[in-house]
């Protein structure tokens, strides 16, 4: 059985899908890592049977559709799943709903669930088939499981992390002016409150970081290490908080092992919250900065927080770390909160998945179209999307990938490199006691013309 995995962004969801990949191939699966700005074109030259999409938007409505015209078995797994609005765009009852009015849930094998909230939303609203739904929770947060941890970088280095989460006002990728405006609205978030919300993150913003160089003034000891969120762009932190001998402004690696080797996590309104319940660390909500709309826009990093509410409060909390680590009830908070978005904490998102795509028989040929890549996978595809796909055909997309990307930085952050993955893969068949070079990851090939593809192939030799 082949199977496809749509990556979006490696930084953060790769090594989930190395994870995926290397429980799927240990039960004879071959596996592709798509990018996903690549999908359109190197799904058609994989041969595959299935595919794990990392959305079910408006916007790549049209692209699935497509996809499930040629038989292939379709299946989500949510790369954004697990913090979820209370009431708007995506809550769990809208996302129901999107799904069953879009179209989706009659091109949809099957969705994989981070927690049992959403999955039981889209029970209750009739969305698919109860059997087509599944409560696994997410494979990259395995890695946060006592049973995965190891395979974290394990250095604890005692500074203090502040993860950034406003994408929104301070998006990297975003070309035109309103464009994340524009998406939301997409979503099916209200015009009106979209704008609300918009300007009092703005305002956030600014307090967000005028704190930050508050704390490194009045800390000079306490090393800081400021991590944008992936889709944001750095500069605005290092023009605010350059002038910090003891301030780092660094967004590359893992998120999880930088939590891992952090004192305490600082944020507001960030869904790394989370994970820092995950590894035990300490997460400090900077809940005076909140506005009533920013606050009630994703409520479930603040309640899983050490909340403060104030710069000095911050600042005690600070100077008292150990303590105010041992008195928080981390499994309390993981029982309360945590568990219905994301289900068990015990490193097997991963395996769940894979059982289920595993059981999925396949009574259609493997899907393979030169002329779906030249259209880019689309009905009515545009000039641009043919001349893409056109060049793709030709040279293959490993060549085009590399092209486009040396002109757009956005596409260059989502490319995919063999070593990183073939290292993983191995590093993850090593601690569970499997042999290591019986696992390879190289770059994937067409499967009729041989051209290299930005895609990874993922196998397991017996």
């Amino acid at each position: 059985m082949r199977i496809g995995l749509v990556v979006d962004h490696p930084k953060r969801d790769l090594p989930g899908a190395v994870m995926l990949g290397y429980q799927l191939a240990r039960r004879g699966a071959a596996v592709a890592l798509v990018p996903m700005y690549e999908q359109a074109v190197d799904v058609p030259r994989l041969g595959l049977d299935a595919l794990v999409v990392n959305y079910a938007r408006p916007v790549n409505l049209d692209l699935m559709r497509s996809f499930a015209r040629t038989g292939l078995a379709l299946y989500v797994l949510d790369t954004e799943g697990g913090v979820l609005a209370e009431k708007g765009g995506n809550s769990p009852p809208a996302m129901a709903a999107h799904i069953k009015s879009s179209g989706y849930a009659d091109i949809l094998a099957g969705y994989f669930f981070w927690g049992s909230r959403l999955h039981d939303a889209f029970l209750a609203a009739g969305t698919m088939k109860p059997e087509q739904l599944h409560l696994t929770g997410c494979p990259r947060f395995d890695f946060a499981a006592p049973r995965w941890r190891a395979l974290l970088d394990g250095e604890p280095r005692g500074y203090l992390l502040v993860n950034a989460n406003f994408p929104l006002v301070n998006s990297r990728f975003t070309g035109k002016p309103g464009g994340e405006r524009e998406a939301m609205v997409r979503a099916g978030w209200d015009g009106a409150y979209v704008d609300r919300f918009i300007a009092d993150l703005k305002q956030v913003f600014a307090n967000y970081l005028v704190e930050i160089d508050r704390l490194a003034a009045a800390r000079p000891d306490r090393n800081i290490l400021v991590r944008p969120h992936p889709f944001e762009s750095e500069d605005v932190y290092r023009n605010a908080l350059s002038r910090h001998a003891n301030v780092l402004i660094d967004g590359t690696g893992s998120v999880l092992d930088r939590i891992r080797n952090a004192a305490a996590v600082i944020h507001l309104n960030c869904g790394t919250a989370v994970e820092s319940v995950l590894l035990g660390k300490l997460p400090l909500q900077l809940e005076y900065l909140n506005t009533p709309t920013t606050a009630g826009h994703a409520a479930l990093p603040a309640r899983v927080s050490r909340q403060v509410a104030s710069f000095e409060e911050l600042l005690g909390a600070i100077d008292h770390i150990e303590r105010e680590t041992e008195t928080f009830d981390f499994a309390r908070v993981h029982a309360a909160d945590i568990e219905a978005f994301f289900h068990l904490n015990d490193g097997k998102a991963a395996e769940r998945v894979a059982d289920v795509l595993i059981g999925t028989t396949s009574s259609h040929r493997p899907y393979v179209s030169l002329l779906a890549t030249v259209k880019g996978t689309r009905a009515k595809p545009s000039l641009g999307q043919i001349v893409k796909g056109a060049a793709s055909a030709a040279l293959g997309s490993a060549v085009t990938e590399r092209l486009r990307s040396q002109f757009n930085p956005a596409r260059r952050d989502k490319r995919i490199a063999p070593p990183f993955v073939q290292s993983l893969l191995q590093r993850i068949a090593a601690h569970d006691q499997a042999s290591p070079s019986r696992f390879t990851a190289k770059r994937a090939h067409c499967a009729t013309t041989g051209l290299p593809l930005a895609s990874i192939a993922i196998e397991h030799a017996k």
